[in-house]
């Protein structure tokens, strides 16, 4: 699991402090430190620039002073695929709901794109949709 709850308070800086700085809500804060959501590439590099950490004390790969123990990080890092406290099945089904609800944006988007008279050709190309699924869905 990562360390940004203990990191954070160890700094005095609050849920809502973190949020302020990365652009989010202080309940998502709270979310990347009970691991339910796991942390985007992007929210590490932030984060470790807030922090002043690496991104393996970040992730709890290492700590200023173990960072050159040996570890083996590729023991580790199996447990920042996924959180912790979350089954694989979990995890995946969750992925796999959010990538269903993107997918129905996008079918919206395509529709709302040609009810407006964008031409389907375009609308390809902007989608990195094939034409031809693109027609199947608008029939």
């Amino acid at each position: 699991m990562n360390q940004l709850k203990t990191l954070r308070k160890n700094r005095n800086i609050s849920q809502a402090d973190i949020a302020s700085q990365l652009g989010i809500k202080p309940a998502a804060v709270s979310k990347y430190e009970t691991g339910r959501v796991p942390l985007s590439e992007d929210s590490i590099e932030k984060l470790c620039r807030i922090l002043h950490v690496s991104a393996d004390e970040l992730l709890g790969i290492s700590t200023p002073s173990t960072a050159s123990s040996g570890t083996s990080i590729a023991s580790k890092v199996m447990g920042q695929i996924y959180p912790a406290s979350v089954s694989i099945e979990d995890y995946l089904c969750a992925l796999l709901n959010t990538i269903a609800k993107q997918k129905k944006q996008m079918d919206q988007t395509i529709r709302n794109l040609h009810s407006c008279g964008i031409p389907t050709a375009t609308i390809a190309r902007v989608t990195a949709i094939h034409e031809e699924e693109i027609v199947k869905l608008l029939s």
